[in-house]
């Protein structure tokens, strides 16, 4: 069986979401995949709450406290790679 790589679809839908959810409060704020999201304050612990809640709706699958991590959320780039390799081991 072929496992297709989420990476590009979930790239898309989490930049979109970050920027109609957190950063029309920023419009100066030209975010880059990988920057930290925490760090710059473009999410708060609400908002770190919202994206977990985001990536299950697009992976199917309910995130594991243990994985909720500045790791697999602190920025687009981590959340990509966290659902490329839940919707891969399932």
């Amino acid at each position: 069986m072929t496992v297709i790589d989420p990476a590009p679809e979930v790239r898309a839908q989490m930049r979109a979401f970050v920027r109609d959810s957190f950063l029309y409060l920023r419009p100066e704020l030209e975010l880059e995949d990988s920057d930290d999201l925490l760090a710059l304050g473009v999410i708060d612990s609400l908002g770190f709450v919202e994206l977990v809640e985001q990536v299950e709706q697009r992976i199917g699958a309910r995130v594991r406290d243990a994985d909720i991590t500045g790791e697999n959320f602190g920025s687009i780039d981590a959340v990509v790679r966290y659902a490329a390799a839940r919707t891969r081991r399932g």
